[in-house]
């Protein structure tokens, strides 16, 4: 019988490998094989997810979220809320990918773009392309039923809301280097147009409102399960989504099919079978035994976010691999490494959207996002030694 840290390597190497197809079926297949070469029991891991409700619930959450962000996106409501701004050039740079990168859509880089592109046509194409990717990502970040943080919160047991919270700090820090390196340095001219704060508040409420019911849900209502609450609110920001793009509860069938929403919780499903073959293994405890430098697990979490162009899956990876109970701190620099390797990494979907709508290449593109990529990871690494020094 091979070694069930040996198996995991295998496992690991052949998932990387493959982990530019669908990242559902290629989690399958590998916890699949760790499965076989650790001699697990299949059925028994299989059963013990398909009959999680949290699971279940966190699943049914995940195909809603894209249906959210497409109803978005075709009713207009975004991009009217970003018109409707009416703020300065610059941050005009800086909101319009990160309003749009709240929608979970494929290919939303795109969105993006061309309005980048009406806002300033003098501006170099990479440092557009580095100032789409950059902020489409940075609220990202700190937004509360974005799937990875979600996952987090779950592999980790730690609260969604604390995440958030903890999650701040890198944000101010990403927001500020971004807007120093990219867009600083970038020529105003005042045009004035017309302003609705109204209409910008009434736009966002579908966005908004499903992290304040979940949150007011888990802090003032404990219940065995949790995530019931997400799957409340996402469907009371849909149903308020539809209302105000007047749209019928029929044309939530086309904007599913378009945004492929079977893809989001077979996701969940895949990933949490991974981890469930990964406990059952014994792997975690033989790794664990190893006492391994954390320093080490930030650098594998920049490294596997810039290998795979993935969030989600070096977290499933890395997480139950350090502890079964990961401290929030720890959570955080993780999640931060993993995010500024993904960012960067060409096989991310819109850094190669972004570079081919602006007619340029990943090196030059690179070169821009390279100095603030590594400026915010130098800080955070350089951060958690002084921690962990005092």
């Amino acid at each position: 019988m091979i070694p069930p840290w040996v198996s995991f390597l295998l496992v690991l190497i052949l998932i990387l490998i493959f982990s530019k197809y669908e990242l559902s079926i290629v989690l399958s297949i590998g916890a699949f094989i760790f499965a076989i070469l650790t001699q697990i029991d299949i059925l028994a891991s299989l059963i013990s997810i398909f009959t999680d409700f949290s699971i279940i619930f966190l699943a049914i959450a995940m195909a809603i979220i894209p249906i959210l962000g497409g109803i978005m996106e075709e009713s207009g409501l975004m991009l009217e809320l970003v018109q409707k701004m009416n703020v300065s050039k610059k941050i005009s740079m800086m909101v319009v990918p990160a309003f749009f990168g709240l929608l979970p859509v494929a290919g939303g880089a795109l969105m993006s773009a061309p309005i980048l592109d009406q806002i300033d046509k003098e501006v170099e194409v990479n440092r557009k392309v580095a100032i789409n990717v950059w902020f489409r990502h940075v609220l990202i970040l700190i937004y509360p039923i974005s799937s990875a943080m979600i996952i987090a919160s779950v592999l980790t047991g730690i609260s969604l809301y604390l995440i958030f919270i903890a999650l701040i700090p890198p944000f101010i820090l990403m927001v500020f280097i971004g807007y120093f390196l990219l867009v600083k340095n970038i020529k105003t001219n005042a045009e004035p147009s017309e302003r609705d704060l109204k209409k910008v508040f009434h736009n966002m409420i579908p966005i908004i409102i499903a992290p304040l019911i979940d949150f007011i849900g888990r802090t003032f209502f404990k219940m065995v399960i949790p995530e019931i609450f997400l799957l409340i609110s996402l469907i009371i920001s849909l149903g308020i989504a539809l209302k105000f793009a007047n749209m019928k509860i029929v044309n939530i069938k086309n904007v599913a099919k378009k945004m492929k929403i079977w893809r989001f919780p077979l996701l969940i499903f895949a990933m949490f079978w991974f981890l469930d073959v990964f406990i059952r293994s014994g792997v975690a405890e033989e790794i664990g035994s190893l006492n391994l430098s954390f320093i080490l697990f930030i650098l594998l979490g920049f490294f596997l976010g810039f290998a795979t162009g993935r969030i989600q899956l070096p977290l499933s990876i890395l997480i139950p691999v350090y502890l079964s109970i990961m401290p929030l701190m720890e959570l955080i620099f993780l999640y931060c490494s993993i995010f500024l390797g993904y960012l960067i990494t060409p096989i991310h979907p819109c850094v190669a959207y972004s570079t081919n709508y602006f007619k340029t290449n990943y090196k030059n593109v690179f070169k821009r996002l390279a100095i603030p990529t590594f400026l915010c990871f130098g800080l955070f690494l350089l951060l958690y030694i002084l921690i962990n020094l005092f």
